[in-house]
């Protein structure tokens, strides 16, 4: 499968950022693990925090076993019993985090805005009880609708067309795409629309307080005008890169790319970006899990 030095650089960039995706997510498990070691209990946003990483690192570590397969197993590609197990395994954990992100972001519009309506009242008394029924609701979710991708997904059927004319073989391969595509969209669909309303909901809360904080001089430099700010920053990142990641997954579940040279490793490069980076600033916002981090890069480092 390795045919020139392109294909070697490509794989070792997706190596690194699948390895070091699958990293950061299991230092924010240990980190809030260790945290609900010593506290015996952990809030419901830091549960909700290491069931997305959680779900997070299980997708990484199996788009690593897939693309091994891949690239040095090519012979176990004929088997499609495991690779429709993978194909499973690979979108029930990306439906998953999908989906609880989308509960972490509802979970900060709830707490946050204060809009006077029944639906929101009703929502922020009960919104930490809700989050223990609603994370097992989007597991389940995640798995029907990972499911159809036992059979259409990654083009396994393209190995099952016995018949060997191009045409046939080209609309073959259009209508394993099509319904790809729709399978990914119902399964997708939903928590991004969720989560595009959530999110959208408390920026514009968050904009319209700070103007009235702004429109009194004396709380220009407060530390609450300042969190406003962070916390306007934080939900405004977390949207761009959760709409980033569903145009590059939607692109790589279309084929669009299916005949383009690299296709696989730069769609795979570009799809995992936006997850990397959103756990990179999760760490970066945590005091526990950046001693975590540096713990960890320093025994490595003594290691090497």
């Amino acid at each position: 499968m390795m045919e020139s030095p392109i294909q070697y650089i490509l794989t070792a960039v997706l190596y690194v950022i699948y390895l070091l995706g699958l990293m950061v997510n299991l230092i924010i498990v240990a980190a809030n693990a260790m945290k609900w070691k010593s506290l015996k209990s952990l809030q419901t946003c830091d549960k909700i925090l290491i069931s997305l990483a959680i779900s997070r690192s299980l997708n990484f570590f199996y788009i690593i076993i897939w693309n091994t397969i891949f690239l040095f197993f090519p012979r176990l590609l004929r088997n499609n019993i495991l690779l429709s197990i993978l194909n499973i395994l690979i979108m029930f954990t990306f439906y998953s985090s999908f989906w609880i992100a989308t509960n972490l972001c509802v979970f900060y519009c709830v707490r946050i805005v204060t809009y006077n309506y029944k639906l929101f009242t009703f929502l922020k008394s009960n919104i930490s009880t809700m989050v223990t029924w609603l994370i097992p609701v989007s597991l389940l979710i995640s798995l029907i609708s990972s499911l159809p991708f036992g059979w259409y997904g990654y083009g396994l059927k393209l190995q099952n067309i016995r018949n060997e004319n191009t045409t046939e073989y080209g609309l073959s391969t259009a209508q394993i795409l099509k319904i790809r595509f729709l399978c990914f969209s119902l399964g997708s669909l939903p928590p991004f629309l969720i989560y595009c309303v959530a999110n959208l909901l408390l920026i514009h809360f968050l904009l319209m307080h700070i103007r009235q904080m702004r429109s009194n001089e004396s709380h220009i430099q407060s530390p609450n005008m300042n969190s406003h700010f962070n916390a306007l920053k934080s939900m405004s990142l977390f949207l761009v890169l959760q709409i980033m990641l569903f145009m590059y997954a939607s692109i790589h579940s279309s084929g669009v790319l299916f005949q383009l040279q690299y296709s696989h490793f730069i769609a795979d490069i570009i799809a995992c970006i936006p997850t990397l980076f959103h756990s990179l600033y999760m760490i970066s916002s945590s005091r526990e899990v950046k001693k975590m981090l540096t713990s960890t890069c320093l025994g490595l480092i003594r290691c090497c």
